[in-house]
């Protein structure tokens, strides 16, 4: 876990030093919900900052933390007892967004909508544990694996630095030794340092 820690500082560090590097560039922070889909569905956040390279096409990092706490089990008391689920996934992404022209409309609405497409890659790391409540053990297991996403969504321009965002991607893992295909949602808000 520590190394996927070091990674993540290293990308964000490296994106906003690239970024205010160039003149050309902007540095964008956004954030906001996030569902992952599978099992039952995780639920959290997302963080991500972003350097634009022109009016179009920015380069993203991404930060989600998803989690599902879930009871096994019909009756609580039982034999068995009460066996807790816990199950929390956390993915670094980096990867290009590509940006579309505003979609033209007379409706004022629509006209401020701004669709994009992005491909990212990066680590997940997932964390399971059950936990037996009536005799407190608790088994536990994680694991770090290559992953990558591929989607799209679009910015919502609210004024000259905030967009709000809804995005809806295909996100693929490879935790313990095979592949799951989950999509993940998110809504927030993205602000931009200089006017876009």
């Amino acid at each position: 876990m520590r190394t996927i820690k070091y990674l993540l500082y290293c990308l964000m560090l490296s994106l906003v030093a690239f970024s205010l590097s160039a003149s050309a560039q902007n540095l964008e922070l956004n954030g906001g919900y996030a569902h992952v889909s599978g099992d039952q569905g995780l639920d959290g956040f997302n963080v991500g900052a972003a350097a634009w390279f022109t009016p179009r096409i920015s380069i993203a990092a991404d930060y989600d933390r998803v989690v599902d706490t879930s009871r096994i089990g019909i009756f609580e008391l039982t034999q068995t007892g009460l066996i807790v689920s816990r199950s929390t996934l956390q993915n670094f992404l980096v990867g290009p967004r590509i940006f579309f022209r505003n979609i033209k409309s007379d409706n004022e609405h629509l006209a401020n909508l701004r669709p994009f497409a992005e491909l990212q890659f990066g680590i997940s790391h997932l964390n399971s544990s059950l936990e037996d409540q009536s005799t407190n053990v608790d088994q536990s297991a994680s694991d770090n694996a290559f992953s990558w996403m591929l989607g799209g969504g679009a910015d919502y321009k609210v004024s000259q630095h905030w967009a709000g965002r809804f995005k809806l991607d295909l996100l693929r893992t490879h935790l313990a030794e095979s592949g799951q295909s989950r999509l993940r949602l998110g809504l927030g808000v993205a602000y931009t340092l200089e006017e876009r």
